[in-house]
């Protein structure tokens, strides 16, 4: 038992730990947060929480024949998903691909970025929960049970609105926009002339 115990103090799941419980606190302040500081940020936790995720240790196993405490309401998971929902506008929808749903479909589906996040919360909020508690099996077995939602939902769901995200900040017509009134014709023509424009910098 101490050998199978001893993941619940692993470094790399202390360090998803943490990642998850500042993922968990960023989605509950959301209400405070501007759009731009929004993508920004969450496009940085989701690659981080990723790769925490994928290290967890695998060789742990469940230990009580019960799950762990539950502890988002439907409540605390609407009120995620709504906030991001209103801070992200019409960018909040987007058609994917990769859900269960398209064995039914040969198109995709529409999804929404906040619905992804508030899964995602959901799972790794009762996760936090469980390890504050402080009792060891019951924290092993959240471990487990978080992992095996990773590859199973919750990681999809991650790569999903990583994708729609990441269209969002580099892809939208506001940020195409956004380079000083320059044309590429511009920016080009400065990388073939020095700077008292006689053209032999190159040279």
């Amino acid at each position: 038992m101490k050998k199978n115990l001893s993941v619940v103090y692993d470094k790399n799941t202390v360090e998803f730990v943490t990642v998850a419980a500042e993922f968990c606190g960023f989605l509950e302040r959301v209400g405070e947060i501007e759009h731009p500081e929004f993508v920004d940020k969450v496009l940085k936790l989701l690659p981080l929480l990723y790769l925490k995720a994928s290290m967890l240790p695998e060789h742990a196993v469940r230990m009580d024949e019960f799950d762990p405490e539950v502890f988002v309401t439907e409540g605390d998971y609407e009120r995620v998903r709504a906030g991001v929902a209103s801070l992200m506008g019409r960018h909040d929808d987007y058609l994917e691909v990769f859900v269960e749903d398209m064995v039914y479909s040969d198109t995709p589906i529409h999804q929404t970025i906040s619905e992804n996040l508030a899964d995602i919360y959901q799972a790794l909020k009762d996760f936090v929960c469980v390890y504050r508690l402080g009792f060891d099996q019951t924290m092993n077995d959240a471990l487990v049970i978080c992992r095996e939602g990773f590859a199973e939902f919750w990681g999809q769901r991650l790569v999903n609105a990583m994708r729609a995200l990441h269209d969002v900040k580099y892809n939208t017509a506001s940020g195409q926009e956004d380079n000083d009134g320059y044309t590429g014709n511009d920016l080009y023509g400065g990388l073939e002339t020095d700077d008292d424009g006689s053209g032999d910098r190159w040279e």
